[in-house]
């Protein structure tokens, strides 16, 4: 599974507040990717942001703690009110060989027009979600689950022109999908493992959180805290949300099957499901 964070203000955001978070936090994004021999979030990283109303991508699919440098020259040059980051640990539904999912174009975040898209877990399903996407499946690039996912959710923004919406509906596909396929998978339960995601279209910042694990797994480096809930925080103007607490300051912890939107600094939560 892979770890996000996201930035949002009203303004553009201090170099320093994105440098603490990503590098040199307690906690920091950075220090999370390399923090456990056995969950290393070692198969690319990227960086999204906004420079007017384009969105902005850079990518690796190399490990983030051996381009530590480079990570912090990029998120440099992030003149933006939102920031959002992905590290990666590859997911590999399709049980392809590993090389074949380490890419450009399998990294996150991933982006279309004006939207900049990251994800954390598993989509089960993928080739039955793939089927569905009709004319989109033309731009899928890569062989992940994620990608799949991305561009399900982009099919659903152009039906229904409202991000919210769209994340609902991605997820009420997979589970009306899953009632006609489950027969054919006897070796899984559910159609994915964690619908976690992060959208922005430069003005408004959303949060899905669907992370419920029937045996419970912990965070990183937060002990207690369960992994695929999101934290979130308000700090100096800013609205803080990541995969686990960057650092030892007190975080909300976000419920599951919960949908957060952020205008400037104004969160509104709601209830999905």
């Amino acid at each position: 599974m892979c770890r996000m964070l996201a930035i949002i203000s009203d303004r553009e955001i201090d170099k320093e507040a994105i440098l603490y978070h990503l590098l040199n936090s307690p906690k920091s994004i950075l220090k999370q990717s390399a923090y456990n021999e056995k969950r290393l979030q070692k198969d690319g990283w990227g960086i999204g942001f906004f420079s007017g109303e384009k969105a902005k991508i850079f990518k690796s699919p190399n490990a983030v703690y051996d381009e530590q440098n480079l990570l912090r020259d990029k998120s440099l040059k992030a003149n933006s009110k939102i920031f959002i980051v992905h590290v990666r640990n590859a997911s590999n539904p399709r049980k392809l060989p590993h090389k074949e999912l380490i890419s450009y174009y399998n990294t996150q975040p991933f982006s279309a027009g004006n939207i900049i898209f990251a994800h954390n877990g598993t989509l089960s399903i993928v080739d039955e979600i793939y089927s569905n996407l009709g004319s989109y499946s033309k731009y899928v690039r890569g062989v992940n689950d994620s990608e799949i996912l991305f561009w399900n959710f982009i099919k659903h923004l152009d039906s229904y022109g409202d991000i919210k919406k769209a994340l609902i509906m991605v997820r009420d596909e997979i589970n009306t999908v899953w009632v006609s396929v489950r027969k054919d998978y006897s070796d899984i339960n559910t159609p994915y493992k964690g619908l976690n995601i992060f959208v922005s279209d430069g003005k408004s910042f959303y949060a899905l959180c669907d992370f419920a694990m029937k045996k419970e797994i912990y965070s990183i480096m937060t002990p207690g805290w369960e992994y695929g809930k999101m934290a979130l925080k308000r700090e100096n103007k800013m609205v803080i949300i990541s995969s686990e607490p960057t650092d030892n300051s007190k975080w909300t912890k976000i419920d599951n099957l919960s949908v957060i939107e952020v205008n400037n600094l104004s969160i509104k939560l709601s209830k999905v499901g």
